[in-house]
């Protein structure tokens, strides 16, 4: 193994200590083989992106480095017939400092060994809780998954292949991981019939590349310090285990089946989407209470609930707090899909006048009173569109899914060829949903006139 003094000073006509050079090997990390035309980059005192290459041993040696501390950033892909394989690349800090003029030129020297990890691990397994009462073994359904990184240098590719999930059987797999040790899996903690689980970090052991490390069966244990809330047996936005369910209709009315009939007397009901408060209405139905309300849900938010009550016979008080883990998420309702000045669509125009129509077609059908389209201001252009209102210089329609947009003739004036026109709406379908801030910007074409340049012409 090749083994290479991480750096020394050069002499140079401007400092002794001005230069230095930086030396080492770059293996692969599961077999210790050095890595051949591994790029190592980084950027010099000019500002100027620098490269260079291992040689066929892995060895690589760079001079003439400014003084100072510098990022270097190592890659490597083998490509071998029609089979890419890549490598996780590094990023790591590393200089003459540490040592200083004081050191009248010592250098302190160490042999820098860089350890890069193909990405073609696999890892599976599979978590279950054992029911206190009936041990009964259940498994962890639906319960998301992370992993961590202990070496810092590490540069993630793929960031979501260090995130999973369990399916309805408990199992799961990650794909694509270094073939590495220092893999962190945490599990996010698991409720099940008012019961909270929990799992303590799993080191991992060294995975093997275009190999599948099976962790087995893992159970979690049951948290002692958190008692169990059986205040709701049944909801139709939380699921067996009380976890808030995602991509709930906007237009669902939330109901929660309690374990006693509760009083209208006192209750209290505080429904927020992230940050901001919901109107609804709190109806009581003998042990359900169902939160009426006569406006959508904002798409794609995350709904807490926080309920406040006083059992009808015990007249006691009942605090039910549904956030975290137990707050559902409402689906993306109504989107565009596609547009006229887009230009994943075969009809883009780069720029619009008075004779031609932007379109927008949406995942839904809108409704058909225009009148209700809000048009707020959009920033980062010359000119808003408003197509009602005091401020309209545009007609619009609608045809079922999609809004058209003609702009009318004075929205030209005195305006420059390049200039630029958008519209910020809020946007209404036939079932009650909507979306907000959807934005559009697109340029303008002036029609032409009689101009000095065109006399020159």
């Amino acid at each position: 193994m090749f083994f290479a003094t991480a750096c020394s000073v050069s002499d140079s006509t401007d400092s002794e200590y001005s230069k230095w050079t930086f030396s080492g090997t770059v293996i692969d990390s599961e077999n210790g083989q050095g890595l051949n035309k591994a790029e190592i980059t980084y950027q010099d005192s000019d500002g100027d992106i620098r490269s260079a290459l291992t040689d066929s041993d892995g060895n690589f040696y760079i001079k003439d480095l400014p003084y100072g501390t510098l990022n270097f950033t190592f890659n490597y892909t083998k490509i071998k017939g029609k089979d890419t394989l890549h490598y996780a690349p590094k990023i790591i800090n590393i200089g003459s400092s540490g040592e200083s003029s004081r050191m009248e030129g010592v250098v302190a020297g160490t042999a820098l060994i860089v350890r890069l990890s193909p990405l073609s691990a696999t890892l599976s397994g599979e978590f279950y809780i054992t029911e206190d009462a009936t041990e009964k073994r259940i498994p962890v359904d639906n319960t998301k998954l992370l992993l961590i990184h202990q070496d810092t240098a590490y540069v993630n590719l793929a960031p979501k292949s260090f995130e999973s999930q369990t399916d309805s059987l408990g199992k799961f797999t990650f794909k694509g991981l270094p073939a590495d040790t220092g893999l962190i899996l945490t599990i996010e903690a698991f409720t099940y019939n008012g019961m909270r689980y929990t799992a303590t970090d799993i080191e991992l052991p060294r995975l093997k590349t275009k190999t599948t490390t099976d962790l087995g069966r893992i159970y979690l244990t049951r948290d002692t310090l958190i008692t169990p809330d059986p205040k709701i047996k049944s909801s139709n936005v939380l699921d067996k285990n009380l976890k808030g369910l995602e991509n709930v209709s906007q237009l669902e009315v939330p109901y929660y089946v309690l374990n006693e009939k509760i009083s209208s007397k006192n209750l209290s009901v505080t429904v927020t989407a992230d940050t901001s408060e919901l109107f609804v209405e709190a109806r009581i139905n003998k042990d359900t209470l169902f939160l009426d309300h006569n406006t959508a849900f904002p798409p794609a938010a995350q709904i807490t609930v926080k309920i406040v009550a006083y059992g009808k016979s015990s007249n006691e008080r009942i605090e039910i707090n549904l956030d975290g883990n137990s707050a559902f998420k409402t689906g993306r309702g109504i989107y565009a899909v596609t547009s006229n000045t887009w230009p994943s669509n075969e009809q883009f125009k780069a720029s619009f006048g008075t004779q031609d129509t932007i379109w927008v077609k949406f995942s839904k059908k809108l409704a058909k009173n225009t009148d209700r389209i809000q048009w707020k201001y959009t920033s980062g252009v010359d000119c808003t569109i408003y197509a009602n209102g005091y401020y309209a210089n545009a007609n619009s329609w609608i045809n079922k899914d999609t809004l058209f947009v003609q702009m009318l003739e004075d929205i030209l004036i005195e305006r420059d060829r390049g200039d630029s026109v958008g519209m910020n709406i809020t946007i209404y379908a036939e079932d009650g949903t909507y979306m907000d801030a959807f934005t559009l910007r697109t340029e303008l074409v002036v029609p032409k006139t009689a101009t000095s340049d065109d006399e020159e012409d």
